[in-house]
């Protein structure tokens, strides 16, 4: 159980390192990309909407794994489904960031660390389930 919780809490905290993001100057925010070898993000109002609206939506999902983190017992397939979303999420960014050729640095952090916390979270969440069909 300690495991799991740890995972949901890493998790939730990892998600919601987004949310200043929403509301930092633009230019700020380039530069912060240029540390990981961007070269250069898209200005136009559409591209920084979207860019706030995805730093926002992971906020979103990091007060989800807050709930869950807090008492994963009540919350089964739920656990499940954060468990495989975080799957998905880190072969989705290893796989798109490949393809379109990003610096390694850029994708591979959020990668990695979705197929390693989805993996824990699956596999500690596991042992409660099997505790509460008992």
């Amino acid at each position: 159980m300690k495991g799991l919780k740890i995972a949901l809490w890493v998790t939730a905290i990892g998600c919601l390192t987004a949310v200043p993001f929403i509301f930092l100057p633009w230019a700020a925010v380039e530069s912060i990309g240029s540390w990981f070898g961007v070269e250069q993000l898209p200005d136009t109002l559409i591209a920084i909407y979207f860019f706030k609206v995805v730093f926002g939506v992971f906020g979103l999902i990091g007060v989800f794994f807050i709930i869950l983190a807090r008492n994963p017992l009540k919350y089964g397939p739920m656990l499940h489904l954060g468990a495989v979303g975080l799957i998905l999420f880190g072969l989705l960014a290893l796989i798109l960031g490949l393809s379109i050729g990003l610096p390694l640095i850029v994708y591979l952090g959020d990668g990695l660390s979705g197929l390693v916390l989805g993996g824990a979270v699956f596999i500690f969440s596991s042992k409660p389930n099997k505790a509460l069909k008992k």
